[in-house]
């Protein structure tokens, strides 16, 4: 029998609460559990509730979320030959670094530049290509997702993305679908960050390599660590941070400045809650990415203030319904029209900034504390 859910870990004032209940709706309907819907109880905060379930109770749910999390089983031998792979990468990547800077000292110009560079540079770059294809092969292998086998990154090349979309599209089945539709929320070929090769990322990827942390290699490790008792914890109890790292930075909590603090937080290593995070990864597929001129546009965000604002509801939504909602193009205007988006049954809708701070190895990206608007 189906039956309720209320998820008092969920809080929709926080992006990640909020973020992590459409990851649970997400993980519900891919795996065809009853017709789950979402919506917000209003108390002293807003909480999330599922209706629609079939699930027994708490630890049944928790037991399902966290099977729809794991993805596919991975070979024994994956995480190896995946490793191994990768070190030979990064080895020819390393080697044409070396030449070229060897190059470059012997002060060569113009043809004996361009020659030396053809005769000595481009066959380590093929080497290295070749290297990568059979990375990308051993990574196909070890991860439990098809998206995840982009890399570490999102910030693929255009052409890495085209190929890896284009192979999902025709030898996938329609459990990739959900893989295709995270593609398009990690953005799209034809808008490339400026002199680069590299498609822009959407606004979500907080994370880039500082601390040598990478989004999709984050997401991955993350669901290494899925346990049906890390998702009650994060799901039906008050969150206690006391998950180390493995973090998608989501969190305004996790904005530690310094001149915030009464003391240096460079030493203390982020806490979170490591599936509300991954729930909340999940929940990306319904917010697509789109090129507008050569911008990149995301649903829910105001790239000119950079902001994400989202809604609440106070009725049970489906998730076509909910996507529908919180992509709508009211949300994101610098004043929403209340009236109009209540209309459309939005109770609430809150807005967060996204905060850089440093640059380099050094930057860091938040969330700030959300601020209602409608």
């Amino acid at each position: 029998m189906a039956r309720s859910f209320e998820l008092v870990g969920l809080d929709g004032t926080n992006p990640l609460g909020f973020l992590a209940a459409l990851g649970t709706l997400v993980s519900l309907h891919q795996l065809g559990v009853g017709g789950p819907r979402l919506w917000w109880k209003r108390t002293s905060r807003w909480t999330a509730v599922l209706e629609g379930v079939d699930a027994a109770d708490e630890e049944a749910l928790a037991e399902v979320v966290a099977v729809s999390l794991r993805g596919k089983a991975v070979p024994e031998d994956a995480e190896a030959r995946r490793a191994a792979a990768q070190k030979a990468m990064e080895l020819a990547k390393t080697a044409i670094k070396k030449k070229r800077d060897e190059i470059k000292k012997r002060g060569l110009r113009g043809s004996e530049r361009t020659k030396a560079e053809e005769r000595e540079l481009r066959p380590l770059e093929l080497e290295y290509e070749d290297k990568r294809r059979q990375w990308l092969d051993a990574l196909r292998e070890a991860v439990p997702r098809p998206e995840l086998a982009l890399g570490k990154r999102i910030d693929c090349t255009a052409q890495e993305y085209r190929e890896h979309a284009a192979a999902l599209a025709v030898t996938g089945g329609r459990s990739d679908r959900d893989s295709l539709d995270m593609l398009a929320a990690f953005g799209t070929d034809s808008v490339r960050e400026r002199n680069s090769e590299r498609i822009e990322p959407t606004p979500f990827c907080f994370i880039t390599g500082s601390g040598h942390q990478y989004f999709l290699e984050t997401a991955r490790q993350l669901m290494a660590q899925v346990t049906p008792d890390r998702v009650l914890r994060t799901l039906f109890k008050v969150w206690d941070y006391a998950d180390e790292g493995l973090s998608m930075r989501w969190d305004p909590i996790e904005d530690r400045r310094y001149a915030l603090l009464d003391k240096d937080p460079s030493g203390e290593r982020v806490r979170t809650m490591w599936m509300a995070n991954l729930l909340a990864y999940r929940g990306l597929v319904l917010f697509p990415t789109a090129a507008v001129g050569r911008r990149l546009y995301a649903a829910g965000w105001d790239p000119q203030h950079d902001s994400f604002t989202w809604p609440l509801w106070e009725w049970p939504l489906c998730l076509d319904a909910v996507r529908s909602l919180v992509q709508l193009r009211e949300l994101v205007e610098e004043q929403p029209d209340a009236a109009t988006l209540r209309a459309r049954g939005v109770a609430a809708a809150y807005r967060a900034n996204r905060v850089v701070v440093g640059s380099g190895v050094n930057r860091k990206v938040n969330f700030s504390p959300a601020r209602r608007v409608v």
